[in-house]
């Protein structure tokens, strides 16, 4: 990589970017996918966090943002969107995202995070697939991928989940 990465919080003045960003990536009509339906709270401030050059902190090239979820009355976290500006995927700007995102999770002592996303993807990041764990969550709907993927952030927390159940949107 030629430019150095930094990763910051969100701030409300990121968000137009964010939303083009959002918009290239996804569509417009992103909102009718499933996963939104998980989307109507607000996401969780310390874990949106956008991705930039050290030399230009102002300018969004990667958003990631996480929200609470539930399943069987257990917390967890679902990871999403996570979006890279055009020029710059493939790049690294992503998985720092990612990997900064768990990290902060971890150290808030969340113990359990989801993501609907392309396995080949988010394996890195020790995201398993939930039928190599026997596990049976349905959602609200249908995903955009074949499975939802689980990530244990605290050792054993996987554990806690009953081995059918439903993921829910927070209340």
């Amino acid at each position: 990589m030629d430019h150095k990465i930094i990763v910051r919080e969100k701030k409300e003045t990121d968000n137009d970017q964010i939303k083009i960003i959002l918009n290239k990536n996804f569509g417009e009509n992103r909102y009718h996918r499933t996963v939104y339906l998980y989307r109507k709270k607000s996401p969780i401030n310390s874990l949106s966090l956008v991705s930039c050059l050290n030399e230009d902190p102002n300018t969004v090239i990667g958003s990631i943002t996480f929200f609470r979820t539930i399943v069987s009355n257990i917390n967890c976290l679902l990871l999403g969107p996570l979006a890279v500006s055009d020029p710059y995927q493939g790049k690294g700007f992503g998985k720092i995202l990612v990997r900064k995102g768990l990290e902060i999770a971890k150290l808030k002592n969340e113990s359990i995070c989801f993501v609907s996303g392309k396995y080949n993807y988010y394996k890195e990041f020790d995201f398993l697939k939930l039928s190599s764990k026997g596990f049976i969550i349905s959602t609200l709907g249908n995903l955009t991928y074949s499975e939802l993927l689980v990530k244990e952030l605290k050792k054993d927390s996987i554990n806690l989940l009953p081995l059918k159940s439903q993921l829910l949107p927070e209340k």
